[in-house]
């Protein structure tokens, strides 16, 4: 970024375009995407920003050096499982697989290890 990039002013139409952007958000107009932490709307460290862009660290053991991959498991439903699923990530504003990762946790919480 250049110093001339860092002092350029917002036209009318942008200040008011971000005016505008910054009310909705405000005011809760503007929902999260999936199922972020709800923020009261104030400005976010660089920190914040960058764990937010790199987004879910991969599952498995080795994610740190880059070279595993998370274990997969597919399962089937009965369909009106897979529709109450349907509908709860839609409510819930999340994913299948966050679900369904936290009921096995949760599962295995309640059970203890086997063996």
């Amino acid at each position: 970024m250049t110093d001339m990039d860092s002092t350029r002013q917002f036209t009318a139409a942008e200040q008011a375009y971000y005016s505008q952007l910054d009310e909705d958000v405000t005011t809760g107009r503007i929902g999260t995407v999936r199922r972020g932490t709800p923020r009261d709307g104030s400005r976010i460290s660089d920190d914040e920003l960058d764990a937010i862009l790199r987004g879910r660290p991969g599952l498995g053991r080795d994610h740190a050096t880059g070279t595993g991959r998370s274990p997969r498991r597919q399962v089937r439903l009965p369909e009106s499982t897979n529709d109450a699923l349907d509908a709860y990530v839609r409510e819930h504003n999340t994913t299948a697989s966050a679900v369904i990762r936290d009921a096995v946790e949760a599962y295995l919480a309640t059970t203890g290890p086997v063996g």
